[in-house]
């Protein structure tokens, strides 16, 4: 019984302190999309996927222009040119031709970027960006 009485001390001192240490919030690594239920920034985290991967063939001239200063109008609610779909339906990745063709599902013809693929986690990011509406933010 001698023996139990300081462990449990011990173990009840080390169970408050480490109940009561603040640890501070948990930073993400720069680069990394942000958490699921974190409303995705077309202007932070989308449009960087484009500049990174589809400017250089979708430039300011041409039928898609996704340069930043248009990206957003040539997208969204738009029909998709040979499709009989539209570019992005908010909410509806599955119906929107961009993300059939990042996605590697071949839904809508080659996948783009056309020699490459995006990473998951940007397909992610478009996706989820899709899903919580298309917002321009």
């Amino acid at each position: 019984m001698k023996r139990i009485v300081p462990a449990l001390i011990v173990f009840t001192t080390l169970l408050l302190y480490s109940c009561s240490a603040d640890t501070g919030p948990v930073e993400e690594e720069p680069g990394t999309p942000s958490g699921t239920d974190n409303p995705v920034s077309f202007s932070q985290e989308v449009q960087p996927v484009f500049d990174q991967n589809c400017t250089s063939c979708h430039p300011s001239s041409g039928n898609l222009d996704l340069t930043a200063a248009n990206s957003y109008s040539s997208l969204v609610n738009v029909p998709a040119s040979g499709y009989s779909a539209v570019r992005v339906v908010p909410g509806d990745p599955e119906s929107s031709v961009l993300y059939g063709k990042i996605n590697g599902s071949n839904t809508f013809g080659s996948n783009m970027p056309l020699g490459g693929s995006l990473s998951a986690a940007q397909i992610d990011i478009i996706k989820r960006w899709i899903e919580q509406g298309a917002e321009d933010n």
